[in-house]
């Protein structure tokens, strides 16, 4: 099986020493009229000091990778190409 998936959205929080979740926000709003957020167990083919491991949490990603069954987490994203965008603060 071929699959290719492909996500833009913020660094989320790190579960495992190559295992990292991305947070992507939906683009139609819930009953309640917010809009909700997904989060996506992504896999790392880099090493656990790479900087999408290292990169703070909420940093803005764009990424292709393709799914994976992984026998401890279930279905994951393998990340396989990333753009990590460090957008500086608002000077006040």
């Amino acid at each position: 099986m071929i699959s290719s998936v492909f996500l833009s959205g913020r660094l989320g929080d790190v579960f495992s020493e190559k295992l990292r979740y991305v947070e992507v926000d939906r683009v139609i709003p819930g009953p309640s009229g917010h809009y909700e957020t997904d989060l996506f167990p992504v896999k790392t083919m880099l090493s656990k000091d790479g900087v999408f491991m290292k990169a703070k949490k909420g940093t803005y990603v764009t990424l292709k990778g393709r799914l994976e069954v992984d026998p401890k987490f279930g279905l994951i994203i393998v990340n396989e190409i990333d753009e990590i965008l460090n957008i500086p603060s608002k000077k006040q």
